[in-house]
């Protein structure tokens, strides 16, 4: 019978092949099969904000029944994925958000900014978000929902790239210059729609911007017809660690409520790391 290191050693070629499409388990190269099994398990949850079927993690990763239903069970008792209602998904838990988020005397950013989040919605009428940079994306933490009937909204655990959001920007802006350089480097610049900035030389000006402005703007570079407007959170250490933004159709965040909402972020944003700054 075929053993699972038997199983994993194959899967393994067949990457390196090409010959599978999709998630591959990356062999770490120090013999630990298992954990480089549960690392793809977890990422391939991770880019399903929906959840994902058992039958879709035997399908796309190649793992037998018996190895899903063993991986499955022990992140699910150790708090790292969850089931639906239903039973019939998984999906990341709030546990795995909070991993990387900064903390202040037992809680994290999501729970720190929550009131800050709620005023700055208050003031502005517009959906009121925190995200972290993990990578080349931005993960949103937390988020409130604006208070106007047409609101956008994005749910905490989404994912976007950095290059096209005003929380990705303010989140690089204030980087040493080596850093944006490596950064950029390594960045696709995919279009995401026709606003989206493609060009490395033009994000970079954009940033020197952001950096003069003390906030960032996306005009639809991330979707049609939604605007964004972010300001960087600092921690203890003077990096800015993560941003505030809020999010709004384009016709209500024109140039006009950009100047009346940025001091607004701004000052969400000066909150928030104050209370990260603080002994």
């Amino acid at each position: 019978m075929e053993s699972e290191a038997d199983r994993y050693a194959e899967m393994s070629k067949k990457k390196e092949a090409g010959a599978t499409e999709g998630f591959a388990v990356r062999d770490s190269g120090v013999q630990t099969p298992a954990l480089d099994r549960a690392l793809a398990l977890l990422e391939f949850i991770s880019a399903h904000s929906e959840g994902v079927t058992a039958a879709q993690i035997r399908t796309e990763l190649g793992f037998s029944a018996n190895l899903v239903f063993r991986l499955t069970k022990a992140l699910v008792v150790h708090g790292y994925i969850e089931r639906d209602l239903t039973g019939g998904r998984f999906l990341l838990s709030q546990k795995m958000l909070t991993l990387a988020q900064p903390k202040k005397e037992e809680r994290s950013l999501g729970q720190i900014a929550w009131p800050t989040l709620c005023w700055l919605r208050d003031m502005t009428g517009e959906s009121a978000h925190i995200g972290i940079r993990v990578g080349l994306e931005c993960i949103v933490l937390e988020r409130v929902i604006g208070l106007h009937l047409f609101k956008f909204y994005v749910e905490a655990g989404a994912r976007g790239p950095l290059h096209s959001g005003a929380p990705g920007k303010v989140m690089l802006a204030w980087l040493s210059d080596e850093e944006v350089r490596r950064t950029l480097k390594e960045m696709p610049f995919e279009a995401l729609t026709p606003h989206t900035i493609t060009s490395r030389e033009t994000f970079e000006r954009q940033l020197q911007e952001v950096k003069k402005k003390g906030y960032a703007m996306d005009l639809g570079e991330t979707l049609e017809g939604l605007h964004c407007l972010g300001a960087p959170i600092w921690n203890a250490e003077g990096r800015v660690c993560a941003s505030v933004w809020i999010t709004s159709p384009a016709p209500r965040l024109d140039i006009t409520a950009e100047r009346e909402h940025a001091p607004k972020v701004i000052e969400a944003a000066r909150r928030i790391s104050e209370i990260l700054k603080a002994e």
